[in-house]
């Protein structure tokens, strides 16, 4: 039954809410500015990522990320879905059964966007094992900030820091990548809200939570 959102809910929110996009995106900006006004209304959330949200997964990370370290496409599938086991077991769902809003920094459509569009490897092989790894995880929401490569490009430019295996990849490779991040969001429409994140930090940030309201009233609505 469906309670009047005007009233506290008995059942914790128990939802995972997943950003995706390109790198520059700006996800882990959303995520924190998310974080943030969760916690300064009481609801309690979880921000953490893949790779990398767990011990495991950050020395993953590490290798996953470093240009210097030669990793086979079918290798980095395997490496990204052992991440993903990991991360699902020790922190999602303990996370959600204790009624916490998990905030995942990429997910599945990460893999399928990357390793399946980008890198070339097959769709169905990158679908298979990820519903393996999920173990029947699906997110309840996917914002995907959507940013045109050129943007991408000069994102990475202006920053100070060295490029990471996949920053280093080119265009070509990022549009792909964009291509597939939005056809998995046209075949998904219904768990995904797609965003230009060319639009301001603030003005995301207002859009994302709008969204919440509306999909989750009995949560986000007060």
């Amino acid at each position: 039954m469906t309670l009047s959102h005007s009233l506290p809910s008995s059942d914790p929110p128990r939802l995972l809410i997943v950003f995706e996009g390109v790198d520059g995106s700006g996800k882990s900006t959303q995520i924190n500015r998310l974080s943030a006004r969760l916690d300064s209304m009481g609801i309690l959330s979880l921000p953490t990522r893949e790779p990398g949200g767990t011990p495991l997964g950050q020395k993953l990370r590490e290798i996953l990320l470093a240009p210097e370290i030669a990793v086979h496409p079918e290798a980095q599938l395997f490496l990204f879905l052992a991440d993903r086991v990991q991360h699902a077991e020790e922190v999602l769902r303990p996370a959600l059964e204790k009624g916490m809003i998990v905030l995942s920094d990429r997910f599945a459509d990460a893999t399928t966007a990357y390793q399946a569009f980008g890198a070339g490897l097959s769709r169905e092989l990158v679908a298979t094992l990820n519903k393996v790894a999920l173990g029947g995880l699906s997110p309840d929401l996917t914002v995907l900030l959507d940013l045109p490569v050129p943007e991408l490009e000069a994102r990475l430019t202006s920053r100070d820091i060295g490029r990471t295996r996949f920053e280093t990849l080119g265009r070509d490779y990022f549009e792909r990548v964009r291509r597939g991040y939005l056809e998995i969001a046209r075949v998904h429409a219904d768990r995904t809200f797609v965003l230009d994140a060319t639009f301001s930090p603030d003005r995301l940030e207002s859009l994302i939570f709008s969204e919440l309201e509306r999909r989750f009233p009995e949560t986000f609505v007060r």
